[in-house]
């Protein structure tokens, strides 16, 4: 059984790789760098759900989405 929020995650996710594609595509170096900022918001709340679905069901592992790279923010604690 999915848990909970698995299909926003996966919405979120498909979003940001649209906004990806779009400022490949984008002639306007605005217009990328607008789609970049829109991919980093779809991210951004795809990380979101991730800690609240871990909130909901501890002990869940997830995919942090790179939160744990060098040099980024830690993620929110519970």
């Amino acid at each position: 059984m999915p848990l909970p929020l698995s299909k926003e995650i996966e919405e979120c996710r498909a979003h940001a790789a649209h906004c990806a594609r779009q400022a490949k595509s984008a002639a306007c170096p605005d217009i990328c760098e607008d789609f970049r900022r829109l991919e980093q918001n779809w991210l951004q709340l795809a990380r979101s759900y991730e800690v609240a679905r871990q909130i909901v069901s501890p002990g869940t592992k997830f995919d942090d989405g790179g939160m744990n790279a060098p040099g980024s923010p830690s993620p929110l604690k519970p």
